[in-house]
This record gives structure tokens, C-alpha cells and sequence, in this order.
């Protein structure tokens, strides 16, 4: 059997510094609408970046205030979560809203939230597709919602510090671009999270999705739905996480005390009482602009295909497993993360 490596994120409380965030135009960007938005993490509060006219590029710069001196010693992840690349075609000089196309998502990043500086590039494909509902209203595809989280993992350790800068980069087809000149890109949520590593059980994990919907019946007895949303859910049970993984210190002195501080589970149920966490169940890493490969790009669309925004439904259960020794002892732990969109 060959377990899952996968990680958890969360966000320590406060983190962002209010009335110090902004977001604004890097290269080739109109207009930003709702800029606080993208600093909220409630997904219908986003915000609106409106590309040039024919842009095949298009860049942000955030910056922003945040409260990390006690993160030093945690490795982060960066996500922008919630996205949507929307195109249209041109109509006497304005978007033509009947050709609307949901686009795959090209992104690289580079920041000083870690001390790391590469670029990262991280791809948002199986996001275009698009169905028709019975009043052929055009909708996202139901498997993705239409909404894609780009992920950067594996960035290191926090930076010291009380502000921090966040480049996004947003790259097109050049042939689409030509096609359809107009574009929308939305943006959720600017996720920073310090990150649990674990390791699943790939026999007891489950990913699913569903639609809740109001629905009543016609006088042709046609179903009807409406006011539908979109819910996925993973369930899944961590093995062999140590007494660390879930207190979250470690006494490496007796005289004086010196206590290591380590991301854990204790802090991640507290956190997310209030603040959304994120499941990356494949994390891919982080892949260099001048290295990435054709695997480097299908393993960044299916982590951001399966990875989960949302809160710990239900209780977390930490149970001893098979090995019992003390301090030393290993515990196997439940859990269920639900998102809804």
C-alpha cells in the first residue's frame, strides 16, 4: 500500500492587518473592482480584475499587513482561492455576454511572505467546461464548479515582519486572446496558511461532490431546481500522527526550557472556528517558471481539481493505532472537511 502524503493549511488568528491591504495593477489591468474582497475569506465577496483589451498577460501586485512574528519556524502555503478566468467575444467595442467561456487558468507567483524567492507556476485546467441549464442559462461545469483553487505549497518558512508583497501573474492562449479580447478574472480570496503535513490512508479516503437544491414539481411533473449549490466534501483518516502533530511543541532543553513550535492539530480546530482551512490532498509542490514539466502541470490541475476550501464538519477523532509506546505512540485520526460554493 503507498500512502498519501497531503497537507492541511490553516490560518493562525489575525493574520491580515485591517486597513493595510490593497491590490492594484502590476501590468496590462484596467480596472480592479471590490478590491478589499479578495482579503475576505468568504467566497461571494470577491474580487474583480478587468484585464487590457486583447491582453495575453495580465499581472497584480498585493500588498498587504500581517501578523506573523510567532510563524517563523512553519512552512506556508499560498492559494488564490476561488478563481474564474471568464473571456468574451468582442461586440462593437464591448464584451458580447452570450459568448461568455470559462478558460483554464495558467498562474505563476513569487512573494516575500518566506524567505524563498522563486517563481512559481501553477495550473487551473478542467475549469472550462460549461453546461446549459433546462432555461438554457449557461452555468460552470457542475464537476468544477467552475471556480479553481491555485495553489503554491511548499514555500518555506515565514518571514519575519509586519508587511509582505504578493505577485500574481495570469497568462492566456495567445489564439483565445485574439479571439476573444475581453476578459474577467475573479478572484476569491488571498489564502496564506501554515501547513500540517500528513499522511493518508488512500483505502479510507473519500472525495465527493453534490448539489443542494430547492426543487418542486411542475404540472408536467418535470422536475424543476433552482437556487442550487455546489458542496464537496472529503472524509478521510490520517495514519501514524505523532504527539506533536496534534500539541504542537517539542522540549528540546531542560535547563532552560526551549520549546520548538510546530503547526498542529489543536491550533488548526481552533483556527478554523471562525476561518476556513484548505485540504491539499496531492500537493505537487512548488514548480520552478524555467523547470516545469508536462507531469509538473497535470500534477498542479489535479491538486487544484481536488483540493477542498472549506471547514472540519462533524468532530475530529484521534484514536491510539497500532503502535503504543508512551510519548512515542502513534495515533490515527479522523476527519471531514465540507466545502460549499
Amino acid at each position: 500500500m503507498a500512502n498519501q502524503n497531503s497537507i492541511i493549511s490553516y490560518v493562525p488568528q489575525p493574520y491580515f492587518t485591517e486597513g493595510a491591504c490593497t491590490i492594484i495593477n502590476q501590468s496590462n489591468v484596467d480596472s480592479i473592482d471590490n478590491s478589499d474582497g479578495i482579503f475576505d475569506p468568504d467566497l461571494s465577496n470577491y474580487v474583480t480584475v478587468n484585464p487590457s483589451y486583447g491582453a495575453t498577460s495580465f499581472a497584480v501586485k498585493i500588498d498587504f499587513g500581517k501578523q506573523s512574528l510567532r510563524l517563523t519556524n512553519y512552512d506556508m502555503t499560498l492559494a488564490f482561492i476561488g478563481c474564474s478566468l471568464l473571456t468574451y467575444e468582442d461586440s462593437g467595442g464591448s464584451p458580447d455576454l452570450s459568448t461568455e467561456f470559462t478558460e483554464n487558468i495558467n498562474c505563476t507567483m513569487s512573494s516575500n511572505i518566506t524567505a524563498e524567492s522563486d517563481t512559481q507556476i501553477s495550473f487551473a485546467h478542467n475549469s472550462e467546461d460549461s453546461i446549459f441549464t433546462f432555461c438554457r442559462t449557461a452555468m460552470p461545469s457542475i464537476i468544477s464548479g467552475g471556480l479553481a483553487n491555485i495553489i503554491f505549497n511548499g514555500l518555506g518558512v515565514s518571514n519575519t515582519g509586519t508587511t509582505a508583497t504578493v505577485y500574481g501573474t495570469f497568462t492566456r492562449n495567445a489564439a483565445d486572446a485574439s479571439a476573444r479580447p475581453h476578459a474577467v478574472l475573479l478572484i476569491g480570496h488571498l489564502f496564506i496558511g501554515v501547513d500540517i503535513p500528513i499522511t493518508m490512508d488512500p483505502r479510507v479516503f473519500n472525495w465527493t461532490m453534490l448539489v443542494e437544491n430547492e426543487r418542486f414539481t411542475a404540472r408536467d411533473f418535470g422536475a424543476i431546481s433552482s437556487d442550487g449549490t455546489l458542496v464537496k466534501r472529503a472524509t478521510g483518516e490520517i495514519l501514524k500522527i505523532d504527539n506533536y502533530s496534534f500539541i504542537g511543541s517539542e522540549i528540546t532543553s531542560v535547563s532552560p526550557i526551549v520549546v520548538t513550535p510546530k503547526a498542529n492539530f489543536f491550533d488548526l480546530v481552533k483556527g478554523n472556528t471562525s476561518y476556513p482551512l484548505l485540504l491539499n490532498a496531492y500537493p505537487a509542490g512548488s514548480i520552478e517558471l524555467a523547470t516545469y514539466t508536462l507531469n509538473g502541470i497535470n500534477f498542479t490541475a489535479r491538486q487544484n481539481f481536488f483540493s477542498i476550501y472549506g471547514f472540519l464538519e462533524d468532530p475530529v477523532q484521534l484514536q491510539v493505532g497500532e503502535y503504543r509506546d508512551g510519548l512515542d505512540t502513534e495515533y490515527r485520526l479522523r476527519f471531514r472537511i465540507q466545502e460549499t460554493r
